[in-house]
């Protein structure tokens, strides 16, 4: 499709490090298109991802997550995330609404995997998956912290916008994991939307 080509020439002619991984979704969120980028980030062929929902690639908790972003995200466009994928890779999507009548261009960007990554994090929030329901619930700071990363702020916007240093952020996001039993900052987001404790 012209408009995926039209994408990887400007990310070439401006230099980027890597193409951009790219998909064009309907309304209704059928993959329409997907470039190479974006196959080898999903893993799998385009003819695999072509024809098929976007919710199909995502982990079931996003799945709910989407549905609850996307009208809104489909009006105004923006950016949304993290989301996990079915592969366990976690991304930003940002969205670009009506490239053409039911057509929208989304760019999967992955989320570096540095804080949590972490070995030292995942093996001391693996006990706290063991709790029982019902331990100490997140902060207000911390969940503060995770209503701007469901809508798609980095830790530097949630450092700047909240007067905090980025260290201080992903301290706030362990301990909400540690809290929720989440391994993820994908699940935590999940987990806090599900139970009703922060509304995007």
């Amino acid at each position: 499709m012209a408009s995926v080509a039209l994408v990887r020439e400007r990310g070439s002619a401006t230099s980027a490090p890597a193409p951009q991984a790219v998909l064009v979704v309907s309304d209704r969120r059928r993959i329409a298109e997907a470039n190479e980028p974006a196959c080898e980030l999903i893993g799998l062929s385009r003819d695999q991802i072509v024809g098929r929902r976007l919710d199909a690639l995502l982990v079931p908790e996003m799945r709910i997550r989407l549905g609850h972003v996307w009208s809104a995200f489909a009006e105004a466009g923006g950016h949304a995330g993290p989301f996990a994928l079915a592969t366990g890779a976690e991304v930003q999507i940002s969205l670009t609404p009506n490239l053409m009548p039911d057509r929208h261009l989304l760019v999967l960007a992955p989320i570096a995997a540095s804080s949590p990554q972490d070995p030292a994090e995942v093996v001391t929030a693996r006990p706290e998956t063991d709790k029982p329901a019902g331990g100490r619930p997140p902060s207000a700071r911390e969940l503060e912290v995770l209503t701007l990363l469901a809508g798609g702020a980095t830790d530097p916007q949630i450092a700047k916008r909240l007067g905090l240093s980025p260290a201080t952020v992903q301290t706030h996001v362990r301990n909400a994991k540690a809290k929720l039993g989440a391994r993820t900052r994908a699940q935590a987001v999940a987990l806090v939307l599900e139970r009703g404790l922060i509304h995007v």
